[in-house]
């Protein structure tokens, strides 16, 4: 019989320092919202640029860190369970409560093999079972925290997420010549 775990024991799982509306400014460090990632895990543009001033993200930079490459950030209220994984150094901050982040990954979770399995059916399945509310479903970090989450041993973590990674980059490149012709 395979061991139990919980998801919790192999990713910090957490959210953001608040920001107000009222700190938003024209120009800045981009701030994002469920939004921006769903645009983002679409592979789009963002379409609605706020910002908060470089020196409220430099404070909240040295107190509580912000995402980085690898991390990955997931819409917890509402449109619930779309995944987005940074991919560059970029500095940028997202709305506490509507995102949660994922960061810290244990050394026996690859994080891409992660993003695939939160997009997977299983995955999707899973934060439904723990999304709570009737009118405005959300999803909570001590929800997702308690998902029980058994992955394969790390070789085979990297080798299906190569494999899904490929057929990714195959079936953009079959987008982008349908789009072409």
């Amino acid at each position: 019989m395979a061991e139990s775990y919980l998801l919790g024991e192999f990713v910090d799982i957490t959210s953001s320092k608040r920001i107000k509306r009222a700190d938003y400014v024209s120009t800045g460090v981009p701030f994002y919202r469920s939004k921006e990632v769903i645009e983002l895990a679409k592979g789009k543009k963002i379409s609605t640029e706020l910002f908060i001033s470089e020196e409220q993200f430099s404070e909240i930079l040295v107190k509580f860190g912000a995402p980085k490459r690898g991390d990955i950030l997931l819409t917890a209220v509402g449109t619930l369970g779309v995944s987005w994984q940074v991919d560059d150094d970029s500095y940028f901050y997202f709305k506490d409560g509507n995102l949660i982040w994922f960061k810290g990954f244990d050394s026996e979770l690859d994080s891409i093999y992660f993003l695939y399995w939160l997009r997977s059916k299983i995955g999707q399945r899973q934060l439904d079972g723990i999304s709570i509310g009737s009118t405005q479903r959300a999803l909570t970090i001590a929800g997702l925290k308690s998902i029980p989450f058994s992955p394969p041993k790390l070789k085979h973590q990297k080798a299906i997420a190569q494999i899904l990674g490929a057929l990714d980059d195959k079936i953009e490149v079959n987008q982008k010549m349908n789009q072409t012709l």
